[in-house]
């Protein structure tokens, strides 16, 4: 996505609104950067906008000069950096925080997947209690049908309140394999997203650190974790690789 034709043009019109914006320089900060490509990508359009890319990774070789770098966890660094007028970009960020998941059982309940503690395969544990949770489910994600999968997303959603949090103006985009609660209703993700990737292809999902355990994110119920948003569109990313489930949510802020 970060070499897609559609990223540029999109950031430069949310710049622009930005701009509209008043007040001092504009910033386009990536969160979880990776290898900065997208960062890459801008400053070779010789912007005069201020490039930040924070990620878990120590700033990549070559990367350009005129593109900062913040090594941290950007839910931490969110709460230190505040008053940003620009765009806030999180690509591929959110599917990668942990979040809880459950499988229905016969009985119509929905019970914690866990780790098994020799194997580190996923199992499917004790009933789910906590409150805030199945008001999540009971909200976003009915779980209806015996033996269905869900992911609670409100780990995603407290990460995305921080990060827009540091918007005084301008716009927040996440780009990430993602739903909305009608396709959920439907039943499209009946069995679930949790999945493993291992260099790029898709593998069982272990938890013994020999691949990426990711899930798609609830984008809608993102977007209403940021009640500042005076503006809020949900699209299908169009040049996803491979025809994949990427959703993109833009917000803008004043």
């Amino acid at each position: 996505i970060a070499g897609s034709a559609e990223i540029l043009p999109l950031i430069r019109e949310l710049l622009a609104f930005a701009g509209d914006c008043g007040g001092g320089p504009l910033t386009v900060i990536d969160v979880g950067s990776g290898a900065g490509g997208l960062l890459a990508r801008l400053a070779m359009t010789g912007t005069n906008t201020r490039l930040i890319g924070i990620d878990l990774r120590p700033r990549p070789a070559g990367l350009d000069t005129a593109i900062e770098w913040i090594t941290g966890d950007a839910r931490v660094l969110a709460g230190e950096i505040r008053g940003i007028r620009g765009v806030v970009v999180a690509h591929e960020f959110l599917d990668d925080i942990p979040c809880a998941a459950v499988e229905v059982d016969e009985d119509g309940c929905p019970r914690l997947i866990r780790v098994d503690t020799s194997s580190r395969r996923l199992v499917v544990g004790e009933p789910l209690e906590d409150p805030a949770d199945l008001a999540w489910l009971d909200r976003w994600w009915p779980v209806t049908r015996p033996f269905m999968r869900a992911e609670i997303g409100r780990s995603r959603d407290a990460a995305w309140a921080l990060i827009t949090g540091m918007l005084d103006g301008g716009a927040a985009l996440v780009i990430d394999y993602g739903h909305t609660r009608p396709e959920r209703l439907a039943g499209t993700w009946d069995g679930g997203t949790l999945v493993g990737y291992h260099e790029g292809r898709v593998v069982t999902p272990v938890a013994d650190g020999s691949c990426n355990l990711t899930a798609h994110v609830a984008i809608d119920s993102v977007a209403e974790a940021a009640p500042r948003a005076q503006s809020t569109r949900i699209d299908h990313w169009s040049s996803a690789p491979g025809r994949a489930d990427f959703v993109s949510l833009v917000q803008t802020f004043t």
